[in-house]
């Protein structure tokens, strides 16, 4: 590690990520979009994680956590979720990942973090569960409804040029539909679950990503638009309320030109015995938890698609 040093995220080098995504995963991404993401300040703390500098100060890698709100037995806790983890294609296989790891999650610990959480894919699995020691406590079922209709928003997902006019058709086809207000509590924390705090600061923060907020059948749904359909949360129903929601939104999705709606929710909660009448499981995404003070059984706490983030 003597060819690099480790400094902690913040806003003056904040820019470096900019370098690492582009050369990671090919994505452009404008230092005013990352400065929202990471704009975590409402929940008590911000920057949580660090960078390693090469010594011709490259960004070789970053790895950091997302701080959020988990309530907890009715009690409400610091927790962060696993967020980027990028390592420039030249610095690959030195080992960064697990020293910028550990160094979070101590930083975490130390700014009073009790718990990490994270989905990870299958190529950071391996590095969180057996290296790192994370605890693969759940499985988070994403459920795929098929919807007939002409795969439009996927062609504008491949072909970007299409998107402005894909937004302006989004927008005509909601002017039909009654908007409703930004945020809604978790409809797990009704279904008697632990789940991350849905409030005004959380939806605030979520709006770095587009999604929108419509009534339906007289309920509340966060969904967004991007090659499909998803559905971030539905406001608490009964199954009778739901079934009729997710019919709703079927149509909802044939006018947008999405031919598919997911949906993410771990077993073991109502939402996941209703998807399971109307979509099949696509995939599995593991649950992983890193413990650092919680006193918390981890089991208890239940995720969807809102609470990725990505959504």
């Amino acid at each position: 590690m003597d060819n690099y040093s480790f400094e902690r995220l913040d806003k003056h080098n904040l820019k470096h990520l900019i370098q690492l995504y582009k050369n990671a995963f090919n994505i452009v991404i404008s230092e005013k979009d990352l400065e929202k993401k990471y704009d975590t300040k409402k929940f008590g703390l911000e920057y949580v994680g660090f960078l390693a500098i090469s010594k011709d100060n490259v960004a070789a890698a970053y790895y950091g956590v997302f701080p959020l709100i988990c309530n907890c037995n009715n009690v409400n806790i610091l927790c962060a979720q696993s967020g980027d983890t990028m390592t420039h294609q030249d610095h690959r296989g030195k080992g960064l990942f697990i020293e910028l790891a550990k160094k979070t999650f101590e930083l975490a610990k130390n700014e009073g973090i009790q718990f990490i959480f994270g989905f990870p894919n299958q190529n950071s699995y391996p590095g969180f569960v057996r290296k790192l020691n994370w605890l693969h406590i759940d499985d988070l079922n994403l459920y795929s409804i098929k919807v007939r209709t002409f795969p439009l928003s996927k062609i504008v997902k491949k072909l970007k040029f299409l998107s402005g006019i894909y937004l302006c058709l989004i927008k005509f086809i909601f002017l039909f539909y009654t908007k409703a207000n930004k945020g809604f509590f978790n409809s797990l924390s009704f279904d008697g679950h632990d789940s991350i705090l849905h409030d005004e600061s959380f939806f605030d923060y979520k709006s770095y990503h587009p999604s929108y907020f419509l009534n339906i059948n007289k309920k509340n749904v966060w969904l967004k638009i991007d090659g499909r359909l998803w559905i971030g949360d539905i406001e608490f129903s009964s199954e009778k309320e739901f079934n009729s929601i997710i019919k709703s939104l079927k149509f909802l999705a044939f006018l947008l030109g999405a031919n598919e709606i997911h949906f993410h929710t771990s077993p073991n909660t109502k939402y996941n015995n209703y998807m399971s009448k109307f979509g099949e499981v696509k995939y599995k995404n593991p649950v992983c938890f890193f413990n650092l003070t919680c006193e918390s059984e981890m089991s208890n706490i239940k995720f969807q698609s809102g609470d990725f983030d990505t959504f």
